[in-house]
């Protein structure tokens, strides 16, 4: 007696396999399309609240400048030479990036300049989310 599998129990496995991943693929995708926007929508309220402390902490203009297409922020602080040295780059994750304003700059107190109703979309697949700055320099979601 030979030990294995027959050719039609080997292809009505690969057929329910089949069947089955066809049915789970599309809610996967979902959910991980709805976390890669929920991870840069905290990336970016976590670099937006490091510009604003450090523009409180130095008593200094401090700059965050987004760059959709490497889906990167980057934290500046103005140095004595009117120059912006820069501190940090955040990464924004995988999913896309669209802003109605790519720099955003906080004065010493934390209120934004030029910051005003700043737009900052985050886009995947089928999940998007916005996030806006309001002319204090806060977030709202």
């Amino acid at each position: 007696m030979r030990n294995g599998f027959t050719l039609p129990e080997l292809l009505s496995v690969a057929a329910i396999v089949g069947v089955l991943a066809s049915v789970a693929i599309p809610p996967l995708r979902r959910e991980l399309d709805r976390a890669a926007v929920r991870e840069g929508v905290e990336q970016f309220a976590s670099a937006h609240a490091a510009t604003r402390q450090l523009a409180i902490s130095r008593n200094r203009l401090a700059r965050l400048d987004i760059d959709p297409l490497r889906r990167t922020a980057t934290l500046s602080v103005q140095g004595a030479a009117q120059a912006w040295d820069t501190v940090t780059t955040y990464p924004l994750g995988a999913a896309t990036v669209a802003c109605s304003n790519r720099t955003m700059t906080f004065g010493p107190t934390g209120l934004g300049f030029g910051a005003s109703n700043t737009r900052v979309v985050f886009a995947r697949g089928a999940s998007a989310d916005t996030v806006t700055t309001s002319r204090t320099g806060r977030l709202r979601r």
